[in-house]
């Protein structure tokens, strides 16, 4: 009756009706602490913003020039799949799609990002020894940062094959030092390594030189 109703316990466990945290169960990978459920996506949408970061949490005006080295193009996963969907559509067992943690685990894309493009819209004199020709890649113009605080060229970012944590958002700066007022106009695409490419048309950002 004993050896029935342990088999019976563990079935339960296996199949995920009694949580592992209700277990005593101290000699396992976390101890006597809850062991947590994991699970990674496939991105299927982003979306993208205009961000002015300053001390004080001003509301974004679109009509008004910004200091370029406060004003943020932003950009995040938007729209995810967990992967035991997918899975499950290809009729695959659940049981080879999770993961455990000891603490609250992250979840990331499946996918890494494999290139960002910033195609420059129309002729721009940025300064008297910079200008900007329409349909240039203007990528160095730009640097992305996660924080706030380190900052990316995006040769670099790209190269270390990203992907993407949920709810992450990641932003790109100006860093040009326009002489006046300036009307950005770029088409951006985001690559990721499945090949699918997704592309936000004619956004613009109002920078000036301070």
């Amino acid at each position: 009756m004993t050896k029935n109703l342990a088999s019976g316990l563990l079935l339960l466990l296996f199949m995920g009706i009694v949580p592992v945290s209700c277990i005593d169960q101290c000699n396992g990978p976390c101890g006597c602490n809850p062991v947590f459920e994991t699970e990674d996506f496939a991105i299927t949408t982003f979306s993208i913003e205009t961000l002015f970061r300053a001390d004080k949490n001003f509301a974004f005006d679109p009509n008004r020039y910004y200091f370029h080295q406060t004003l943020y193009k932003a950009f995040w996963v938007s729209g995810l799949k967990p992967v035991s969907e997918i899975k499950s559509q290809e009729k695959v067992s659940f049981f080879l799609n999770t993961a455990y943690a000891c603490s609250p685990p992250e979840s990331y894309s499946i996918e890494t990002l494999r290139s960002i493009r910033i195609i420059n819209k129309k002729n721009l004199i940025v300064n008297e020894n910079e200008t900007l020709e329409e349909g240039a890649v203007i990528n160095e113009k730009f640097v992305l940062t996660q924080n706030f605080q380190q900052e990316y060229n995006l040769t670099d970012f790209i190269n270390n094959r990203h992907r993407f944590l949920k709810n992450e958002r990641l932003y790109l700066k100006f860093i040009g030092v326009p002489s006046g007022n300036l009307e950005l106009i770029f088409d951006l695409e985001i690559e990721l390594d499945n090949g699918v490419v997704y592309r936000f048309d004619n956004e613009t950002m109002k920078v000036n030189g301070g």
